[in-house]
């Protein structure tokens, strides 16, 4: 089933992103990555997965059922063994899908998809009891999104990511602007501005663009905490708007599906990592003051367990995955220092890994 996973992805992009306008072409593409896990899994089953071969819906059901009562059994389990399980749910679920799939529209066919729905709903409940079984850390959200990503076994993908990784490498290489915060934004501005002007219409221009935007972003967050009160809306939508051109001349024939894909996901990876080293040195430092900054703080130190999907942990360098898991095992103490500032001793933060695991739980 993984083989394959990646061309699949850029084939769906290809469909997808048929459109002129910015507005269109993100409507398209966040609804693509929303339902991207469901359509490539049925698109790349066939008619066995795995080990699980299905002849009648009806078997397909009872396989569905009969994993149920044994989830139902289990107790508190490790972290390695709620991955082991997980996959294999999703292993058996993609086979039973795809066997419904191929039924017709007939009265009998209408209820193995309900059962089946019904089975999925209360397999999602049990495996959230199953994380919550005991504490888990942030480290441990890292590592389920990394192990149960449909794309860990993409070869292909694995390989074009260690193609790229010496360009976001040379990144580090180039120097920051100079400028105070009120400077830096700018800058900011300006660039942004200047690109949409020019377009990013080749992969040398995309490359351009990302290596800029990288300098200039690295001089925005040494200004972090000076720029909390700052409107950066234009910014943002500027931004949004570059990266959406790039999937725009990748309809266009400019660039490939493969670059534009990729290169955007290590450029966000990088960003988030970026984002939360600067947090984590702002803390140490003793740069964040005011109650508002460390809320923001706190925020900005929970994006790589938010923002970070399966295809995002896909393309993490061996470096990346060091360093997130090494910042995984601080977040703890640096969340409990900026409760201190906030004024609060308040310990819900740890029951946070948990609710992080059951949303990526419940949207399997």
């Amino acid at each position: 089933m993984i083989k394959g996973l990646f061309n699949e992805k850029i084939e769906l992009i290809t469909k997808c992103v048929k459109c002129k306008s910015y507005s269109k072409t993100y409507g398209k593409f966040a609804k693509l990555l929303a339902v991207c896990f469901a359509t490539i899994a049925l698109a790349s089953c066939g008619n066995k997965t795995d080990n699980y071969i299905f002849q009648t819906e009806d078997e397909a059901a009872n396989a569905y059922k009969s994993y149920l009562s044994e989830v139902r059994n289990m107790g508190t389990i490790s972290t390695e063994r709620l991955v082991e399980s997980v996959n294999e749910w999703q292993t058996l679920r993609d086979s039973v899908y795809v066997c419904i799939a191929k039924g017709t529209t007939s009265r009998p066919h209408q209820n193995s998809e309900n059962t089946v729905r019904m089975l999925h709903d209360s397999l999602r409940i049990e495996f959230t009891r199953l994380a919550l079984s005991q504490p888990r850390s942030f480290a441990d959200v890292l590592l389920i999104k990394e192990m149960t990503s449909q794309y860990r076994k993409d070869i292909e993908l694995a390989q074009a990511v260690t193609d790229i990784d010496p360009f976001f490498i040379s990144l580090d290489s180039v120097a920051t602007c100079h400028g105070n915060a009120k400077q830096i934004v700018s800058i900011y501005q300006s660039f942004l501005a200047n690109t949409l002007k020019s377009g990013i219409d080749s992969k040398d221009q995309m490359l351009a663009f990302i290596q800029e935007e990288d300098r200039i972003f690295r001089s925005f967050l040494s200004h972090l905490p000076e720029l909390a009160d700052t409107d950066l809306s234009a910014i943002t939508d500027k931004t949004e708007k570059c990266c959406l051109s790039m999937f725009q001349s990748a309809e266009d024939g400019k660039i490939s599906y493969r670059d534009a894909l990729i290169y955007t996901a290590k450029r966000t990876n990088r960003r988030i990592i970026l984002n939360v080293l600067a947090c984590r040195d702002d803390i140490s430092q003793g740069k964040v003051k005011t109650e508002a900054l460390a809320r923001a703080y706190v925020w900005m130190l929970l994006q790589p367990y938010v923002a970070l999907d399966g295809f995002s942990v896909a393309v993490l360098s061996d470096m990346e995955r060091a360093t997130l898991h090494a910042v995984a095992d601080r977040t703890p103490q640096m969340i409990s220092n900026l409760n201190k500032i906030i004024g609060t001793e308040n310990d819900q933060w740890q029951v946070l890994p948990g609710v992080l695991i059951k949303i990526m739980l419940t949207s399997i």
